[in-house]
């Protein structure tokens, strides 16, 4: 399958034969994440900061802070597509070095007595789990288990990230889930821990109506910064009229970054879905979530109908996967465009972008007025 560089400087390709499909794009639909914001420094660092706070305050473990989530580390889970909720991501991370924690006490014959002690350990309420991991913390530290060393497993070894990544294993998975509860329909520690994070003490109480556990003073949604410019966004609409928007993130969250940069009035709500509060259990985002199609056939069905010929915007595996089951599905008028600037490897990225036949790889979302002229579009 071969691609044809439009642009060598920002490394714009199309897919042979897909001139046309891109010169007959109707309507825009733009995923939210890494292509109309960057994330980087605000959802992939809270991911870093969930499994520091977790790990190092918490549990009370030596580690350097920073190193136990690298962004590379984070990028591996997205490139499989099955990592698109950040909040699973920071759980999988998390468990993924409850493991190594287990498998230690393990060698050190502790573990029985580790699950012995902790293996009825229940979540009620925040605050309450908070004091009830002292324990284990205590635990941890009689047995002298730190994480020096963990940061450097991921990398090699029979331990590494990407055997974690290929392989599942039920041993102990109960009593990893007692120690990092992770829930989407009632509270929990990962998600809370991850919002305030994210949100900072007093946004969170402002979006969930709930005081801050935490009380983080910085908010990290607010380092975000919008990617297209107005001059783009001007071009878009003039051609496409208002857009479209389907995301993974919280419609609350959404919509106070487009009208903190005065975006609004470029995207139609009615054509628009945000996952993160429209599936209610992490049963419904494993099942309905990216990289399934069916909520996103459902709406440009409803809205612009399976005749007009749409593009989605997106920034991962998990994108290029949901269109091409689209597709599958019978959505024939439908395009999809990868930006690579949210990776750390947009090399790799291109690749994998390239084994789901994209349609067209761009550097970030400014580039969609040059990739159209030079197709001919009007």
């Amino acid at each position: 399958m071969s691609y044809r560089l439009l642009d060598s400087e920002r490394r714009i390709y199309v897919r042979e034969g897909k001139e046309e499909a891109l010169r007959g794009i109707e309507k825009i639909i733009f995923d939210f994440d890494g292509v109309l914001v960057q994330t980087s420094r605000s959802y992939r660092q809270t991911i870093t900061e969930v499994v520091d706070y977790y790990s190092i305050e918490l549990l009370g473990l030596t580690a350097e802070k920073g190193k136990l989530a690298t962004l590379r580390d984070i990028q591996k889970f997205k490139d499989t597509g099955l990592y698109n909720n950040d909040w699973k991501l920071s759980y999988a991370l998390i468990t993924y070095y409850l493991t190594l924690i287990l498998q230690e006490l393990k060698q050190k014959g502790a573990l029985e007595e580790f699950m012995n002690q902790f293996c009825n350990l229940q979540f009620t309420d925040i605050r309450s789990f908070i004091k009830s991991l002292k324990g284990v913390r205590d635990f941890l530290e009689r047995y002298k288990v730190n994480m020096i060393d963990f940061a450097d497993l991921k990398d090699n070894g029979a331990t590494n990230l990407d055997v974690f990544l290929t392989q599942t294993t039920e041993e102990n998975q109960l009593l990893v889930k007692r120690l990092a509860p992770y829930d989407l329909e009632k509270p929990d520690l990962i998600k809370r821990l991850f919002e305030e994070i994210y949100l900072g003490k007093d946004l969170f109480t402002k979006i969930y109506g709930t005081p801050s556990v935490f009380n983080f003073s910085n908010s990290l949604i607010d380092v975000e910064e919008f990617i297209p410019t107005k001059e783009t966004m001007d071009l878009l609409r003039k051609q496409f009229g208002t857009f479209g928007i389907y995301s993974g993130r919280p419609k609350p969250q959404g919509i106070y970054v487009l009208e903190k940069f005065g975006y609004t009035g470029y995207f139609d709500e009615q054509e628009s879905v945000f996952l993160g509060d429209l599936l209610k259990s992490e049963a419904e985002m494993e099942r309905l979530g990216k990289p399934d199609p069916t909520i996103f056939i459902e709406l440009i069905e409803k809205t612009v109908g399976k005749e007009t010929s749409v593009v989605y915007l997106g920034d991962g595996i998990a994108d290029a996967m949901m269109i091409e089951k689209a597709k599958a599905k019978g959505l024939e008028n439908l395009t999809f465009i990868g930006a690579v600037s949210s990776s750390e490897d947009s090399n790799k990225l291109f690749t994998e972008y390239s084994k789901h036949r994209v349609d067209a790889v761009i550097t970030d979302v400014n580039d969609i007025p040059y990739i159209l002229k030079s197709l001919g579009s009007d």
